[in-house]
């Protein structure tokens, strides 16, 4: 075997290794594809379940600040009143998997921007939803004595109620931007 046939099968081989390392390239970049797809579907789905949540919360604490307007009203606070909340539920795994497995990297920015300023502001919420159910748990067990308190509590209401309008209307606009993206029907 000469020199020259040599090279020739060598340039066959590295050919052929080269060929498959595209094709597996071209493999891969369709699998990040579909689980980034994947990922946004989960996403969208939560958003859609999360903005059901939020219609569900708003009615509680609407009943809430009902309850809380007519203790306000009492002059001679005696008898039983029945105060319940569920709390909000929001899922965020479809979030949280993007975000510690960096898929959506490649996705167009704005939308990713969108996704995260979203759960972000999920999260504010129900931080200060939270504070508010402190409060108001410190309130009842302190027999809700003063008016004051009551007044802070239905300003926490309210700011929570109003929050949860915008953050509602975020994600309604989310969900269209995503169903476009994702080009999937209602």
């Amino acid at each position: 075997m000469n020199f020259k046939e040599y090279l020739k099968q060598l340039s066959i081989v590295i050919l052929g290794i080269l060929i498959a390392f595209w094709i597996s390239n071209i493999s891969m970049h369709y699998k990040e594809i579909a689980t980034q797809k994947q990922v946004l579907l989960t996403i969208l789905y939560e958003l859609k379940e999360n903005n059901e949540n939020i219609k569900a919360t708003m009615q509680s604490l609407d009943s809430l600040h009902q309850t809380f307007s007519k203790i306000k009203n009492m002059n001679n606070f005696s008898g039983i009143v029945t105060i319940s909340y569920a709390g909000m539920s929001v899922k965020n795994i479809g979030y949280e998997t993007a975000k510690y497995t960096g898929i959506l990297k490649d996705v167009d920015y704005k939308l990713v921007s969108k996704i995260v300023e979203n759960y972000e502001s999920q999260n504010s919420l129900k931080e200060l939803e939270q504070l508010m159910s402190d409060e108001m748990f410190v309130l009842i067990k302190n027999k809700i004595g003063e008016s004051d308190n009551v007044d802070y509590i239905l300003v926490q209401i309210s700011n929570i109620m109003n929050n949860l309008e915008g953050l509602d209307e975020e994600q309604k606009q989310l969900i269209d931007k995503l169903m476009l993206y994702l080009d999937v029907k209602s």
